[in-house]
């Protein structure tokens, strides 16, 4: 078997668990290849050409990477080298491969990348199924460790894509169990279970038993996240039971610690450590790192249930301080949560507040990262196909939505002239109420010309979102039937495919907006105000929109004093702040700074938004907040938007009872100010 099934298991959070490309060798195995290796250059034509001869060598590089690095990497140079002299490109692939997989052993994750796109653009070049198959389930196992599950997903469907055209079964039931982990791990097991499902029927079949040992060790996991700790443990000690029979150090120390994994879930703190010792012990035998960061945070807990603070908090620094050397983002996370818990046994609650927060920061990260992702909607290969219909459904809905509105408006005007009619013939039939009826009838008139400039007003502002969808739509549904008809490189798939999601990104504020403005066109702005903190308000808006500012470099600094209290809407403030300083961000050059500041006057508090950016000049100001002059405009990074953020920014300040006005110069930078009320004091701040 020439890969491995990554086994990532989800806790109370998603935690990671082991990398690695291909199971180690038993000591039989690769004692068997270096006697080939041997035999082989023993006979008197031997040349080191030979592609079996170099097969076994990279073999060996694979065997050895945990136990014995130099010789991986002097292995690895050699086979190398000798498939470039001879044109030998499934051992230029495997090599390259084999490299990533080395790097990411080390911690090197750059490195590891760099030679896994190597190893996949010679399988793509030269149609190495088999190949090509080595260096996507690599790439997706490394973006998997590191917290990329959306980029890990797309690997392995990928990889399940040329497994089944290459009818690599073995191969498919690693990615179907390694998908269905991804799913798992999100909390959709129905989609989870229906890919394991597609495993075990594949296992069947397949008939190999060190498959099935990986295989059940998997569901183990899956039924132990569903609370059937009988089948569970079943399962692992099936799988224990190949593992110790073929002395896998790695796998062996794995079962341990799932065994405890599933103890400590039912609070059995006493035999879960005693089966994470022992995979602490196989850890330290064959320094198993990547072992160490589910294990010490599974000990910590234990030390935890036990009341052992000193050995709890011993543990989970350990974990911390793994976790963060590997880069994994979930360990650190629980380690935090550990600590916390720790500090506060111990009555440090500054330091467990410290350890608190940073656990918060990793959630949200993952929450918004897993959202912007969109891992939870991707339930399984066939929604590649489905995601183009999709698409164009979506667009036959905003035409059709745009067709309504069309439709709103002839009736609107039908019913205007009926009405007119009605009162011409009134109007001859009872000349005494002339004049009544004339009054009547200028009021139509008045009202049938706001109606119909009501309708080009939204005439234009359709027409800028369908032009503004029409483009990136396009773009992400050309971009997916290039790589759906594989007439794309890897190359220009990876340039393009970030400014696609970009785009798409765009999309979703820009209907985040028109949906607000449609709202109030048909309900008016409903208004509850209460006490709310305007510096919480804006930390949390912040904590959304910094990493789109990172993207630019740009620095944003939040001045606005804590417990700044104004009686206002919260959810208007969110949106008011939110659109400000998504503008701020979108006209501001890379590097550029934006800074939130607050003056208290009178009953008024004055909220300002500073940036350096392209700045407006005055006949752009003049029509900033009128809808009739309503433009998409783009960014410095080619952002785009509706023009309805700042007339929504308006009309809330308003309904709050606050002004809002714009400050600029022409490429010097902007100032956005707004006021709202101070705190009321019959009301309770919130």
């Amino acid at each position: 078997m020439e890969h491995f099934i990554f086994c990532y298991r989800r806790l109370i959070i998603a935690i990671i668990f082991v990398m690695c490309s291909a199971p180690s060798l038993t000591a039989q195995e690769e004692k068997s290849t270096r006697t080939k290796i041997e035999e082989l250059r023993s006979n008197a034509n031997f040349k080191p050409q030979n592609p079996e001869y170099i097969d076994l060598m990279l073999e060996l590089a694979k065997s050895q990477i945990r136990t014995n690095a130099d010789s991986t990497e002097l292995l690895l140079k050699e086979a190398y080298q000798l498939s470039l002299d001879t044109h030998y490109r499934s051992g230029e692939s495997i090599a390259l491969s084999t490299y990533g997989y080395f790097y990411f052993e080390k911690g090197e994750t750059d490195k590891a990348h760099k030679y896994n796109m190597k190893a996949l653009k010679v399988a793509d070049t030269y149609h190495l199924s088999n190949e090509k198959l080595k260096a996507l389930n690599n790439m997706g196992l490394d973006y998997w460790l590191l917290g990329d599950s959306s980029s890990a997903l797309t690997k392995f469907l990928e990889a399940l894509t040329v497994a089944t055209e290459a009818k690599n079964v073995d191969m498919m039931v690693s990615l179907n169990v390694n998908i269905a982990n991804l799913y798992s791990e999100n909390g959709d097991f129905e989609t989870s279970l229906s890919f394991l499902e597609i495993a075990r029927k594949l296992n069947v079949e397949l008939g190999n038993k060190e498959i099935l040992a990986y295989t059940l060790l998997n569901m183990a996991s899956e039924y132990a996240d569903l609370g059937n700790y009988k089948e569970a443990e079943r399962m692992v000690d099936e799988s224990l039971d190949y593992f110790l029979k073929q002395n896998t150090k790695d796998w062996i120390s794995h079962a341990y610690e799932q065994k405890g994994s599933i103890a400590l879930k039912q609070n059995n703190y006493d035999e879960a450590l005693l089966w994470y010792k022992k995979s602490e012990q196989l850890c330290d035998e064959i320094d198993f790192s990547y072992g160490y960061t589910l294990l010490y945070n599974g000990i910590a807990k234990c030390y935890l249930g036990l009341r052992n603070i000193a050995e709890a908090e011993n543990y989970a620094l350990k974990g911390l301080a793994i976790s963060t050397e590997f880069s994994i983002a979930e360990s650190v996370k629980d380690a935090n949560l550990i600590l916390s818990k720790v500090a506060h046994q111990k009555g440090d609650d500054a330091l467990a507040y410290s350890y608190q927060q940073k656990y918060m920061e990793l959630y949200e990260k993952g929450q918004v990262e897993k959202f912007r992702k969109g891992l939870g909607v991707l339930r399984s290969k066939m929604q590649f196909e489905n995601q183009k219909k999709a698409l164009i459904e979506e667009q036959h809905k905003a035409i059709a939505k745009q067709k309504n509105y069309a439709y709103l408006a002839g009736a609107a005007l039908l019913v205007v002239t009926l009405i007119l009619i009605l009162i011409y013939r009134t109007n001859k039939l009872q000349k005494k109420y002339t004049e009544n009826l004339q009054e009547k009838q200028n009021a139509l008139i008045m009202r049938e010309a706001q109606l119909k400039e009501s309708n080009k007003t939204k005439d234009k502002l359709f027409s800028i979102i369908a032009h503004d969808l029409k483009g990136p739509i396009n773009s992400f549904h050309g971009l997916m039937k290039m790589s759906s008809d594989e007439s794309i490189s890897q190359e220009d798939y990876d340039e393009l495919f970030p400014e696609a999601l970009k785009n798409i990104q765009g999309i979703s504020e820009m209907l985040n907006n028109l949906l607000v403005w449609a709202r109030t066109q048909m309900k008016g702005i409903t208004l509850k105000q209460e006490n709310v903190d305007v510096h919480f308000i804006a930390t949390s808006t912040l904590s959304l929109l910094i990493p789109i500012a990172n993207k630019k470099e740009i620095s944003i600094q939040n001045n606005i004093p804590k417990n700044t209290i104004s009686f206002s809407d919260k959810n208007h403030l969110d949106i008011i702040l939110r659109n400000l300083i998504s503008n701020a961000i979108k006209f501001t050059h890379q590097k550029g700074e934006i800074i939130l500041t607050m003056i208290e006057k009178n009953n008024e508090l004055q909220i300002e938004i500073t940036d350096n950016g392209v700045g407006m000049a005055l006949e752009t100001q003049s029509k900033l907040f009128d809808k009739k002059h309503a433009t998409s405009t783009y960014g410095t990074h080619n952002e785009k938007g509706t023009g309805l953020g700042l007339s929504i920014c308006k009309d809330m300040v308003e309904s709050n009872g606050g002004a809002l006005w714009v400050s600029s110069i022409q490429n010097k930078g902007t100032t956005i100010y707004f006021t709202v009320p101070t705190a009321s004091v019959t009301t309770v701040a919130v």
